[in-house]
């Protein structure tokens, strides 16, 4: 998925990530071993706002539905799944033609 300008231009450390999510290291770590979020830049290990994004969102799915790291994982994959139909159906409402129909009443 294409991330927007102003989600890249955030640059920050694994820290700085962990305290702007208010969420465990550990928890965090585990959001990377389970490959939900990557380092932006590996051998720097940087996240940009982006992953921080992504990071809110899993801890709301943690938060709210008590899921587990994988399961977040696959209910995040699943959203974006979703967006990008909801995506291609606006880009097929918009090119399919519009039929006019006259009709009679008597």
């Amino acid at each position: 998925m294409k991330h927007s300008p102003e989600l890249t231009d955030i640059i920050m450390s694994l820290d700085e990530l962990v305290s702007a999510c208010g969420q465990e290291r550990q928890w965090v770590i585990e959001l990377i071993e389970e490959n939900i979020i990557e380092y932006d830049v590996p051998e720097r290990e940087q996240f940009t706002g982006y992953q921080l994004t992504t990071v809110r969102r899993a801890s709301r799915l943690s938060r709210d539905f008590e899921a587990s790291v994988p399961a977040i994982g696959l209910i995040l994959e699943l959203l974006d799944e979703v967006e990008q139909l909801r995506q291609l159906k606006r880009q097929l409402d918009l090119q399919a033609p519009v039929i006019e129909v006259d009709i009679e009443v008597k």
